[in-house]
């Protein structure tokens, strides 16, 4: 006999030797063969908790009123349909043959993998199932994609197809969880602080309205910050890199580059921004406070977050509503100019009926028009002040008021209207407008 001729004899008698184990006779003349039947039979609705042993590491996941949580080996919010793949999977596992683990012709339990097994997976039922428990340990893998297994609660050892060994392996339990940074956020939040290289933007409820409380006290564009909560909302990290790391400044996490504070609806949380991940990329480390898992984010995802903080300033010159005002005092260099509204018409305390489209031009100005740009200043431009504006209500008392200022006209400079509404934020209105203060635009002698 050639000695290919021989190889081949004995790799076919290897190749039956190994069938032997995975492919068993007719059960009708094997008396150490039991039925088989799912390895797991609780209906995944009535699943209450999942343990997990896998590489040596101890995982749980419990059902909460909210969704899906790890709880070991510390807390996250899970993605419920990335985690219930695991149940699902054992729970449709094709049964090939179940074998009595008494069975004198079963291989040891060491060398099918199953002392100590590969993972083992407990699922335990909630109050409807009595919290019925049902685990399963996987063995190794052999051939044509079947797996072996043994039952938890009678011992029984089962040939399966080894989907659930495939994902347990293709798919390591961090990948399960939700990776939004917030994912709670909505438009209801009450408080927003954001920190980037030691300067806080702090935003505060107040009411139905926003304000910013630092770094200077205004006006905030509720309409922005509705649609920054809904962004944060939204965001999600790329991918998990490492669980409880020894040290997280190795990431530039502490202390880190930047900070998203987020309160509201009885949830606070806060998102830790660190150093770029390395070469050419623009991401980033990550970490949600008090969660010991180190994230990567987007450089797309960063920009969200930490965008230009000029955006949550209001653009709108005041905060006062037409209809709401019935007087409007103008003082300027020249003079002072009290403007009363009678009915549809509007007059001057001592000249008679004034222009009413000069004065709804300026209301326009001051109350509707949207600045195309906002400036902070530390020492308040006074040379540049063309007049003050006080808005007075039907019983006489102040509304608001409202500085206004000009920049040269052109050439020197483009001759462009500012507002300031005494908090340090110049409101630099579109290019073109003209607003009427001096007596000569409504019509008045000078």
């Amino acid at each position: 006999m050639r000695w290919t001729s021989t190889v081949v004899v004995w790799a076919l008698a290897i190749a039956s030797v190994l069938a032997a184990w995975w492919v068993w006779p007719d059960g009708s003349q094997r008396s150490d063969r039991v039925e088989p039947d799912a390895p797991t039979a609780l209906s995944m609705d009535s699943i209450a908790r999942i343990d997990l042993d896998h590489n040596g590491q101890q995982w749980s996941f419990v059902h909460e009123p909210d969704g899906w949580w790890q709880t070991l080996p510390f807390r996250h919010r899970m993605n419920t349909d990335l985690l219930m793949a695991i149940p699902l999977a054992a729970q449709s596992l094709t049964v090939r043959d179940a074998i009595d683990p008494q069975s004198p012709d079963l291989p040891s339990a060491a060398s099918l993998g199953l002392d100590p097994p590969v993972a083992s997976v407990r699922l335990t039922g909630d109050a409807s199932t009595d919290h019925a428990i049902r685990e399963v340990h996987l063995g190794r893998w052999g051939m044509a994609g079947r797996a072996w297994m043994s039952r938890g609660d009678d011992g029984s050892v089962l040939v399966v197809d080894g989907t659930l060994h495939e994902l347990l392996a293709s798919e390591p339990p961090e990948t399960w969880r939700d990776l939004r940074l917030f994912p709670w956020v909505s438009v209801d939040a009450d408080r927003l602080e954001r920190t980037v290289s030691g300067e806080t933007l702090s935003l505060a409820r107040d009411g139905r309205r926003w304000r910013i409380l630092s770094p200077l006290p205004t006006r905030a564009d509720a309409q922005a910050v509705m649609q920054h909560l809904s962004e944060i909302a939204s965001v999600t990290a790329e991918a998990v890199l490492l669980d409880q790391p020894s040290d997280i400044s190795a990431f530039g996490l502490a202390p880190p580059v930047a900070r998203v504070h987020v309160v509201g609806g009885g949830y606070e949380s806060t998102l830790l921004v660190g150093e770029r991940v390395g070469g050419a990329s623009q991401d980033r480390y990550a970490m949600i406070e008090g969660v010991p898992s180190i994230l990567r984010i987007s450089a797309k995802n960063v920009g969200r977050l930490l965008g230009d903080p000029t955006a949550f300033v209001d653009h709108m010159g005041t905060d006062v509503a037409q209809p709401d005002v019935a007087a409007i005092r103008i003082r300027t260099m020249g003079r002072d100019l009290l403007l009363e509204r009678s009915l549809d018409q509007w007059r001057e305390q001592e000249g008679g009926e004034v222009a009413s489209s000069a004065v709804e031009r300026l209301l326009t100005g001051l109350l509707a028009t949207r600045a195309v740009e906002v400036a902070l200043h530390e020492t308040y431009p006074q040379e540049l002040e063309i007049a003050v504006v006080t808005l007075i209500d039907a019983d006489g008392g102040p509304l608001d008021t409202v500085r206004l200022l000009r920049e040269p006209l052109p050439p020197e400079a483009l001759g462009r209207w500012a507002l300031e509404n005494g908090d340090r934020v110049l409101r630099i209105l579109p290019e073109g407008l003209d607003l009427p203060v001096q007596p000569v635009d409504f019509g008045l002698t000078p």
